[in-house]
């Protein structure tokens, strides 16, 4: 999985900027789908994200990125979008109308708040395969990481105008998120959890936990979560903790929240569950 980060920090790694809404176009959609309706056109929900204000949700498919739209309604951010495997995206915290986007045809980028968009894959193989993707400011930088299968992971820090190869990584990627207080990049590979440190690939141990199905960073908290068969984990002070809240299901992806939500996750069944207090419910 790949997460949307709404917030970033500065290259002392431990202030956060405050986080990015959504662009134009998402807060002012008029939605005209049912979730049900995303699900058939979108076939495979890749990644979700829940708007700073609680507001929104956003879901990156195999047929687009769509956001919801009030009550039980949906919309397609933007229709150049619509034919685009969505497996990620980035949204610049300083300026929300900046927005990044990868997937089946690499990376695109709007600075109009998705209005249009252009390709932003120069360095990036031809065809780009990308199957998770992930951005961080840092200051006034942003890094964008991609990871492209049979390569390994691309990185841009010129606002993806060049990228070059990275990481070689010889595992899939499901997802991948920057902890910017431990200057790290944290992968859900094939086979375990790994973490970039001055160039080399180190493991994570989840305690009791076999599959990592994604990962994300709260962007208020700086907090860590995975998912994975035995349920959500956090990682407070270096230790891992599997949460006393329970989901309804098996929660395949995991994102931050946003207001008083603490994580938003999609179960096996694509319904979309809330964490508020110590208690998962339905979203919407």
């Amino acid at each position: 999985m790949t997460m949307l980060i709404l917030s970033g920090c500065s290259d002392g790694g431990v202030v956060q900027e405050k986080p990015a809404t959504s662009s134009v176009i998402a807060s002012a959609l008029k939605g005209d789908l049912t979730y049900q309706d995303v699900l058939e056109k979108g076939e495979t929900i890749h990644n979700l994200a829940m708007t700073s204000d609680a507001a929104q949700v956003w879901v990156g498919t195999h047929a687009g990125l769509y956001s919801s739209a009030g009550g039980s309604l949906w919309g397609l951010l933007s229709p150049e979008l619509a034919q685009i495997d969505v497996v990620g995206w980035f949204v610049d915290p300083s300026d929300a109308h900046h927005m990044y986007v990868g997937g089946s045809e690499g990376v695109l980028r709007t600075a109009d708040g998705g209005k249009s968009w252009t390709s932003s894959s120069k360095g990036l193989p031809e065809p780009a395969n990308i199957r998770s993707f992930t951005g961080v400011r840092q200051g006034e930088k942003v890094r964008l990481f991609a990871f492209v299968t049979g390569e390994g992971i691309y990185q841009s820090t010129d606002k993806g105008d060049t990228w070059t190869l990275w990481q070689p990584m010889d595992q899939e990627v499901y997802a991948m998120d920057f902890d910017s207080n431990e200057n790290r990049l944290y992968v859900a590979a094939q086979f375990s959890l790994l973490y970039n440190e001055e160039g080399q690939w180190k493991t994570e141990a989840i305690p009791d936990a076999e599959q990592i199905y994604s990962l994300s960073l709260n962007r208020n908290t700086g907090v860590l979560a995975v998912a994975t068969e035995k349920g959500v984990y956090e990682k407070n002070d270096g230790e891992w903790h599997l949460l006393e809240a329970r989901s309804p299901e098996k929660l395949i992806v995991i994102a931050s929240g946003g207001g008083d939500t603490k994580w938003v996750g999609i179960g096996e069944s694509a319904l979309i569950y809330k964490l508020n207090g110590n208690r998962w419910t339905k979203w919407n």
